[in-house]
């Protein structure tokens, strides 16, 4: 009895470190393969199938294109923005989102913008030339920037030199 008893042990002692190598490497070969396989280019496309099923998810893409003048890199920022925040909604209600977004944005800059241009009205005492000349002088002082930029600036150095 001792005797089979010790084969047996032998044997275990033997077989376990191959057996727990094929584990070990049946485990780690699989989950890479699936890794592979998942970000694999080939079963990877750019865009989804509803670009190419759906007329219109490429109206939104289109509509999203135009208001960001084509920017791609940034609508493809702010979808994977949303696709965060929100995940597994469909791919037009990303677009939709992302479009109503900024709509919102630019209907509230428009608003400041006149709230500030209104405002600097009343400190000219309703004067349009001279808020004209000086956003024109502000625009060719420092080019590039956007027009409540301007505004900010005109009516902040008109605040300062009255104090």
């Amino acid at each position: 009895m001792e005797i089979l008893t010790y084969w047996i042990l032998q044997a275990i002692i033997y077989l376990l470190p191959g057996i727990c190598y094929s584990c070990y490497y049946y485990y780690y070969a699989k989950q890479e393969q699936d890794h592979k396989s998942k970000s694999s280019p080939q079963q990877r496309t750019k865009y989804s199938n509803t670009y190419l099923t759906d007329p219109r998810n490429r109206e939104l893409q289109a509509k999203l294109l135009e208001i960001l003048q084509g920017d791609v890199s940034t609508a493809k920022e702010l979808l994977l923005q949303q696709r965060r925040v929100f995940p597994g909604r469909h791919d037009n209600w990303y677009l939709e989102k992302v479009i109503c977004n900024i709509e919102q944005q630019l209907i509230d800059e428009k608003l400041r913008n006149y709230e500030m241009h209104s405002r600097l009205l009343r400190m000219l005492q309703g004067d349009n030339a001279a808020v004209d000349r000086l956003l024109r002088q502000q625009i060719e002082t420092y080019p590039g920037k956007h027009f409540g930029w301007y505004l900010e600036k005109v009516t902040y150095d008109l605040e300062r030199d009255r104090r």
